[in-house]
């Protein structure tokens, strides 16, 4: 008889006993998916615990904060798009909950169980069935003379522009304590692996496998033919300076669901979060596929 690998072995002895249901707040096209999801779960003993996004979708059952279900449950199934997964991942990566997407979405990249034909992926994970992947999330911290005036973290990207009008704005880059560039540009996006298929990739940005240990600096309609995106180490704290006179308001947003302002001297810093996020996937999961298939590359 063959040995058992190390990794048949971690597939074999996996399991779950708690889930949390999250879903995108106020969409009632996802409660029978919803439905589905939890008797799925329950015939296989898995004990459910619904997020307060559920709230309204389903019976009358208790729900609960996210963040009592990144400190009681050993699952999350997240269903809805992209956009749903993100908000969750914030609130789960530092307590290390894996996450399972659940496609009711549009593009999906992170999100690839498809309730189309019935949950037999779901069923399969639940199982021990599955590839983990673990993302990196950006840390993002506005600085106002040395301090810490507000945070936040980001799964795809933090994206510096200026507030409530479409104008160029003056910035220094700096990585790892030197000035790499002077920019005058509509703004900068410094994403992730996993967001280089979002705003980065619209902006003309390069594709970076998820498991490519680097960011993309990247920026924003620059006014300059020079300028170009830059892949770094993941282990670099890339620093952005203000300091057009002109501009008195600037925003910086993570996710496209965070929004934080700054203003003319700030320090822009984002760096890799210590913990990433954990994706469990389909066995039959590959990245190069999903891309073939979202992007429509024939």
């Amino acid at each position: 008889m063959a040995p058992i690998t190390l990794a048949c072995y971690f597939i074999l002895m996996t399991t779950f006993s708690r889930a949390g249901l999250i879903v995108k707040f106020n969409d009632e096209s996802v409660a029978n998916t919803l439905s589905d999801v939890i008797a799925c779960l329950e015939a296989l003993n898995i004990d459910v615990v619904l997020d307060n996004s559920t709230r309204g979708l389903v019976d009358s059952r208790p729900t609960v904060p996210t963040s009592e279900i990144a400190t009681s449950c050993d699952l999350a199934v997240v269903i809805g798009g992209d956009g749903t997964l993100l908000n969750a991942a914030r609130s789960l990566v530092d307590h290390h909950v894996p996450i399972v997407g659940v496609n009711r979405g549009r593009l999906g990249f992170l999100v690839d169980v498809s309730p189309a034909n019935g949950l037999d992926q779901l069923s399969q994970i639940i199982s021990g069935q599955f590839l983990e992947e673990k993302r990196a999330l950006l840390h993002t911290r506005v600085l106002r003379d040395g301090d810490c005036i507000v945070s936040s973290y980001a799964f795809n990207d933090t994206v510096i522009r200026v507030r409530d009008l479409l104008q160029i704005m003056d910035f220094d880059v700096i990585i790892d304590d030197v000035l790499v560039t002077h920019q005058r540009a509509d703004g900068l996006i410094i994403a992730t692996p996993s967001g280089s298929t979002a705003y980065s990739l619209s902006n003309g940005g390069p594709i970076v496998g998820p498991t490519i240990d680097a960011l993309v600096v990247q920026p924003i309609c620059p006014h300059t033919l020079t300028s170009r995106p830059l892949m770094v180490d993941a282990n670099s704290v890339i620093r952005v300076h203000l300091w057009d006179d002109d501009m008195t308001k600037a925003q910086v947003v993570c996710d496209g669901q965070i929004y934080m302002d700054a203003m003319l001297g700030d320090m822009i810093e984002v760096r890799r979060n210590t913990n990433r996020v954990r994706l469990l996937h389909p066995e039959n999961y590959d990245y190069h596929r999903i891309l073939r298939e979202k992007l429509n590359w024939g």
